[in-house]
């Protein structure tokens, strides 16, 4: 039986495998979780070479970019991969997830316009700040290492994006930290609150919708990019 897979240091917790499973009903093809805690590239490729594909997560992204044989527009301008497949005997490395919020920005309407706060400079973040800015938007990534890996996107810290506060218009979590403030009050024309995470409500969005502002979580997000994962295994 081909296996696809969901690479990652703590997949237990993803909806991937229920919700790929469902979708490959009846193929001979399996999804199974891989829970590595560290991959090197050579390991990384060797993995990959007994898969049909894989979705990749936390920690992996930059391997996997770094892992690729060719790579997708989405990918180069993350600088980040979540789905590798092969194609032609070449290791393709591609980026769903600015699909995905892409997708998720459409559907619900949100107006082409503002600035918005992106926690977390990771692959996730990039890709969210990606989709924001095809979008018509203002990203700016906040992270604590002033080491960005893409120049497209203003780079903030958590010390000094108070400063633009006033002028946000939606803020992204996109890392499993809570945002360091234990209210909104400064975000005061802050329209959006939207959480990556989707498994349960978190602190973060608790705390926003307390404070009146629309609350998004990722499943939406989820089902986008799990969606166009699926497209590029079965075309």
């Amino acid at each position: 039986m081909r296996k696809i897979g969901i690479i990652g240091s703590s997949v237990s917790n993803s909806a991937s495998p229920e919700f790929h499973n469902k979708k490959l009903a009846g193929n001979i093809i399996k999804y199974i979780p891989i829970q590595k805690q560290s991959l090197t590239k050579s390991q990384f490729v060797f993995l990959m070479k007994g898969l049909v594909a894989a979705n990749v997560t936390s920690p992996f992204k930059d391997v996997a970019y770094a892992s690729a044989d060719w790579l997708t527009p989405e990918a180069i301008r993350c600088k980040s991969v979540n789905l590798l497949y092969w194609k032609r005997n070449l290791l393709i490395g591609d980026n769903t997830d600015t699909l995905g919020f892409g997708a998720e920005l459409l559907r619900r309407s949100i107006s082409k316009k503002g600035t918005w706060l992106v926690l977390g400079s990771g692959g996730a973040g990039r890709a969210c700040c990606d989709a924001l800015l095809a979008h018509g938007c203002n990203p700016m990534l906040v992270s604590r290492n002033k080491k960005d890996k893409s120049s497209r996107f203003t780079l903030l810290n958590y010390d000094d994006f108070e400063n633009y506060s006033e002028n946000v218009f939606g803020i992204v979590n996109a890392t499993p930290v809570e945002l360091p403030y234990d209210n909104f009050s400064m975000f005061k024309n802050c329209i959006y609150a939207w959480d990556l995470n989707y498994k349960k409500k978190s602190k973060f969005l608790m705390l926003a919708e307390s404070s009146g502002l629309n609350t998004i979580d990722g499943m939406g997000m989820f089902k986008f990019q799990a969606r166009y994962a699926y497209f590029r295994w079965v075309l």
